[in-house]
């Protein structure tokens, strides 16, 4: 019995020790994917492609709008416009979920402001997807060298609705379009580069998606504003998904994330947490994804440490065009959260592997849908915690009978064994094989007692990642002081409840005699890992508890049952 009990307690530490070492596991593979990409592509993002997508204006037929994106009513040649705000109300873009905002010098996207939604449920700062640091512009362009993020730009509504913005650097003009739908946070973003020189342009026109900055702790155990997970993706043309998180190792100044030659990726992310900026590109034409150390900055809203280091994601496009030819870039743009149901919409797009789940996806995502299911019957996720939990108890009680009965045979054979370790106190092997013969003969497996825990590990853990990457239970209340179930509980009620119980679990167990060492481990498992579930989600520490609760009724009925059974 010492070496079973030995072995559970070795098992649970290594088990807690795998799951990070798994985290740690699944990030380096990550990046080191990643670093293979770089070394194939260090040169990609120099070269200039030959093959845009071109149209002649002499020779070729203008796009439609609906081709374009460009509203109809846009004047036919937009050369002598000058780069001015038209009204200062165009700087302003409102739709029903969020409020976007244009800087008036290069026309970048200021920020964006979710309605409805605020960094914690004590703050009720709106939340902006759109985060610029600085020198760093959403959305703002650059043509070759020239950055125009800050330069002089025309900015205007247009009839349709839409905003559109209009920039000239080297004989090129940027013309580009933004157009948000009522619903779903996606919209429309149009790209036509015209070269309005009388030479042949040979050059690149980017723009910076958006800036991201290292991954944010969540400020201390008391603390409302979790920690949040910072970087940028894509997804390949195959399927697979490259990520890259923040901080860089140190000799990285930048990051490529460019797919196959010639082959637009599905989509480009700039992500945190629970919120994504996302294009989705709709043209095909070949493009480069990077994501660039900028240095250490400070955010303009002094939210971030001066020594935050920050980081530039750039859609890099090769143009190569003729005196007076143009070419149209079409994406989709989504800035939202990182919510499954919205997502859904988006099915074409898998747009939910923007959610990263980790090493316990296979876990946690069905957790999460089933969770789903139960909040959209009683309106409430720690309820539906509870309910989730006794699905779980019942799916796995045929074990839990198995091991509670394994349990009762061992300890029935308690005084042979004793005897035994009696007889052969100075031979090892002789009481070794002994008490395994005797096992055998009883129809005892030592390790039968552990089947019960062995399914729950996997669980907690997938648990545990859902409720710390699933937007739908971001600032989800329980009851009364328990204000997030994806915080860990400020008051430590929860924890200290669950130590309690665990110690009363314990003591209901039919426990064979062990030595006082043993003993004193035993009581210290509960308390141990309490202490753990100080810094877990709250939510977590509800399903240990409802689960510690079950398994005492459980017990109580079982250790009933066999007793009658013995009497007969």
């Amino acid at each position: 019995m010492k070496k079973e009990t030995i072995g559970l307690m070795v098992g649970l530490f290594l088990l807690f020790g795998g799951y990070f070492y798994a985290q740690s596991y699944y990030i380096k593979q990550q990046q080191a994917t990643i670093e293979l990409q770089n070394k194939q592509q260090a040169q990609l993002h120099k070269v200039q492609p030959e093959n845009s997508q071109v149209k002649t204006n002499a020779s070729q037929e203008t796009p439609s709008a609906e081709q374009t994106g460009l509203a109809k009513s846009s004047p036919a040649s937009t050369e002598q416009l000058p780069l001015v705000v038209v009204n200062p109300s165009d700087l302003i873009l409102k739709v029903p979920y969020a409020t976007f905002e244009f800087t008036p010098e290069g026309g970048c996207l200021g920020k964006n402001s979710l309605v409805g939604e605020k960094v914690a449920y004590n703050d009720s700062t709106p939340v902006s997807v759109i985060q610029n640091y600085n020198v760093c512009k959403a959305y703002g362009f650059r043509v070759g060298t020239t950055d125009l993020r800050a330069q002089p730009a025309r900015i205007e509504k247009i009839a349709d609705g839409s905003t559109q913005i209009i920039q000239r650097a080297n004989g090129l003009e940027i013309l580009r379009t933004f157009k948000f739908n009522d619903k779903d946070y996606n919209g429309e973003f149009h790209i036509t580069v015209k070269n309005n020189s009388q030479y042949q342009q040979n050059t690149n026109v980017d723009f910076e998606m958006g800036a991201t900055s290292d991954n944010q702790n969540s400020g201390g155990l008391f603390s409302s504003h979790p920690a949040e997970f910072h970087g940028a993706a894509l997804r390949l043309a195959n399927g697979d998904v490259n990520r890259v998180m923040t901080p860089f190792d140190a000799e990285s100044s930048y990051k490529v994330m460019h797919t196959e030659s010639g082959v637009a990726p599905t989509w480009l992310s700039v992500d945190s947490h629970y919120w994504m900026n996302t294009l989705i590109p709709l043209s095909h034409n070949p493009l480069n994804f990077e994501v660039v150390r900028t240095g250490n900055l400070l955010r303009k809203d002094g939210l971030s440490p001066a020594d935050q280091t920050v980081y530039e994601a750039w859609v890099k496009q090769p143009v190569n065009l003729m005196p007076g030819q143009s070419v149209t870039f079409n994406y989709k743009v989504y800035f939202g959260p990182k919510n499954e149901t919205i997502l859904s919409h988006f099915d074409q797009y898998s747009l939910y592997q923007t959610i990263d789940y980790g090493f316990f996806k296979i876990i946690a995502r069905p957790l999460y849908h089933v969770l789903f299911f139960l909040h959209n019957l009683v309106g409430n996720w720690g309820i539906a915690i509870i309910i989730l939990t006794f699905c779980i108890n019942i799916l796995f009680l045929p074990l839990q009978i198995k091991g509670y009965s394994a349990a009762q045979k061992m300890q029935l054979i308690q005084p042979q064994i004793k005897e035994i370790q009696a007889k052969h106190k100075d031979d090892k092997q002789a009481l070794q094989r002994e008490t395994m013969a005797l096992m055998s003969k009883s129809g005892v497996n030592p390790l039968s007692g552990c089947l019960p825990l062995l399914p729950q590990i996997p669980v907690f853990f997938g648990l545990d990642t859902c409720l710390r990457n699933t937007f739908d239970l971001r600032q989800s209340p329980f009851f009364f002081w328990i204000k997030d179930l994806t915080q860990a509980d400020p008051y430590f009620v929860l924890p200290v409840l669950m130590a309690f119980l665990m110690i009363g679990y314990q003591k209901m167990m039919p426990m064979p005699s062990m030595d006082p060492t043993q003993a004193k481990m035993m009581k210290i498992l509960p308390i141990v890992f309490s202490v753990f579930m100080i810094f877990y989600p709250s939510g977590l520490a509800l399903y240990v508890i409802t689960n510690t609760i079950i398994s005492m009724i459980r017990q109580g009925f079982l250790t009933r049952h066999f007793k009658k059974a013995q009497a007969k």
